[in-house]
């Protein structure tokens, strides 16, 4: 066996599942993350982590993962292919939808764009090669009252790039748990100062 993949050794990096992007280090043998714990030199998270960042290695590495391209048969069975025949033949498909039927025909959905934000650049020149201004994303579910918000009481849709959880005397969450998926600042350190504080509800 080679150095390489006995040698064991600490990594600075971020976690990229949500737009945190907390610090972390990962401890690495070869290319297989060993474990992984939060980065106290970080200046936001502190060493703080959710328990999705802990479980970076099941996300990337677990079983059921697809390691390349599967093209569906018409049985309804799959057969792998390579990337570039993949890429090829959706560009083909998409090209074909839109000079048949106009850019307006086609619609681009991004998700959260989690940490790796290469997803707005990238989806912007596929929007313009589709030549479509239909635009959909979780930002719009997610974000939109927040801007809402922002403009009513400050004149302004976009000047808080997060919430202000930390400093308000009350907070109400709809539809998440921060407790175990995060979505805040350090969530749990958070909740429990505003526990102790009592001032906070």
């Amino acid at each position: 066996m080679s150095s390489i993949a006995t040698t064991v050794e600490w990594v600075p990096t971020a976690c990229i599942l949500c737009s945190r992007n907390c610090g972390i280090e990962v401890e690495v043998q070869g290319r297989a993350m060993k474990r992984i714990r939060g980065d106290h030199s970080h200046p936001i998270s502190e060493g703080y982590l959710c328990q999705k960042a802990q479980r970076l290695n099941y996300y990337q590495n677990h079983s059921d993962r697809l390691t390349s391209p599967l093209r569906r048969r018409e049985d309804g069975s799959f057969e792998e292919i390579s990337w570039d025949t993949a890429i090829r033949e959706i560009a083909s498909k998409l090209v074909h939808l839109r000079d048949t039927f106009g850019g307006r025909s086609l619609a681009y959905f991004g998700g959260g764009g989690q940490g790796n934000h290469l997803a707005g650049p990238y989806g912007k020149a596929l929007r313009t090669a589709m030549r479509t201004r239909n635009y959909y994303s979780a930002l719009a579910q997610e974000k939109t009252g927040g801007f809402w918000v922002d403009g009513r009481l400050y004149g302004k849709q976009n000047c808080h790039p997060t919430e202000d959880v930390e400093n308000a005397d009350v907070v109400l969450f709809i539809g998440t748990n921060p407790w175990q998926s995060h979505g805040i600042r350090n969530a749990r350190q958070v909740l429990r100062e505003s526990r102790k504080t009592r001032t906070a509800r």
